[in-house]
């Protein structure tokens, strides 16, 4: 019998002034009241694990927040890196996106204090430990009035400051347990998200890695067999890199894989996958691509590095690159190392050729060597 069926029993109607009087109602309603929540609690902590990115995460934060109050300014400082501190610092005004001055460079000088104090604290708590601890507080421009850590198991994976709430009342001890709740669903998160990302990225370029790309080769192959399509791999070496690199150092060099990368992304297309394939080669996924798209997509990654105008020190660095294509269809039994090697022997013909060309790998013979000047 549930709680409706009750109300409706004669029995209780009759003594229902007796029933009341003992409290017995009001403790009802309130462990009824203490399950909705508990509800709400876990469907929103479902919602938070399905999030794929750091972003989508803050997003989603704002809005369950957003239901409660409003702070009137919320600042994540998240630490993205897992060997080395990559601090990213995401600020809100009024729930809105605000530009922020904070300079972060690492969370570790912080882990003392929320080891000790797991989950909400108070800014006078904090200021005062930093204080004592003589630390440096980065946060002492901001109004905020509660700090919550994202403990992980890495050390600290970030800690959010709540400024005071736009209609000036104080947090209630509801909202900070809210918050304290909500934020554990939200550093394991972080934390799985940040894992991930570090499993399947290098770190230098924040392209995918080597094992990624070639996963996705393996899926686009299966993909491509079930549904009689085509795809394109693309694999392209910076020319005379070593040379490079002797010149105006590794430094240098670093600078131009990132510039060569940040490039690639902005062009590629949303459904492409770029990885860093190793030391100074890249490779491109082209689903749905055949032999005509994939030479032009390969030109126009090609004239776009050699547009490049890369600053470092007072040099101004530019670089060319070859390029090898190799197209898979569905008809021809191969596996992904093999149409990776037929891309390799492409670009070493493009290399062979001049550098800074497209080929195409065709039926094992080099089907097309174009270049542009």
């Amino acid at each position: 019998m549930n709680w409706s069926e009750i109300n409706k029993n004669p029995l209780f109607i009759n003594n229902y002034d007796i029933i009341s009087k003992s409290g017995v109602i009001s403790l009802v309603e309130s462990l009824q009241s203490d399950i909705k929540k508990s509800d709400q609690l876990i469907a929103q902590a479902y919602e938070i694990f399905t999030k794929k990115t750091i972003d989508e995460l803050v997003e989603y934060l704002l809005y369950v927040f957003s239901d409660l109050f409003i702070p009137s300014e919320l600042t994540f400082v998240l630490n993205e890196g897992v060997l080395l501190d990559k601090i990213k610092i995401i600020s809100y005004q009024r729930m809105k996106i605000a530009e922020s001055n904070l300079e972060v460079k690492s969370l570790k000088s912080f882990e003392s204090f929320f080891e000790k104090n797991d989950g909400v604290s108070s800014s006078n708590h904090f200021d005062e430990y930093l204080m004592d601890s003589g630390t440096n507080n980065p946060f002492s421009e901001l109004d905020y009035k509660i700090i919550v850590s994202l403990p992980g198991i890495s050390g600290l994976y970030g800690i959010l400051l709540f400024g005071s709430k736009i209609l000036g009342e104080t947090y209630t001890t509801q909202e900070i347990e809210y918050i304290d709740k909500l934020v554990k669903f939200f550093s394991v998160a972080i934390q799985n998200t940040i894992h991930y990302t570090h499993s399947v990225n290098e770190p230098k370029t924040g392209l995918f890695n080597h094992s990624f790309f070639m996963s996705r080769v393996q899926q686009e192959i299966s993909r491509c067999k079930r549904n009689r399509g085509v795809f394109a791999v693309i694999i392209m070496d910076i020319d005379k890199f070593k040379d490079f690199n002797d010149t105006y150092g590794h430094l240098a060099g670093d600078k131009v894989l990132i510039s060569i990368a940040d490039k690639l992304k902005d062009i590629i297309r949303e459904e492409d996958i770029l990885s860093r394939f190793g030391g100074e080669e890249f490779t491109v996924l082209l689903p749905h691509s055949g032999k005509d798209e994939a030479f032009r997509a390969s030109e126009r990654f090609r004239e776009a590095i050699e547009d490049l105008n890369i600053e470092y020190e007072e040099n101004v660095l530019k670089v060319t690159v070859s390029l090898g294509i190799c197209t898979y269809n569905w008809v021809e039994e191969i596996k992904e190392n093999e149409l990776l090697k037929r891309a390799d022997d492409a670009l070493y013909q493009s290399k062979g050729a001049g550098r800074n060309r497209s080929t195409i790998y065709k039926s094992g013979l080099l089907h097309r060597a174009t270049k542009f000047s």
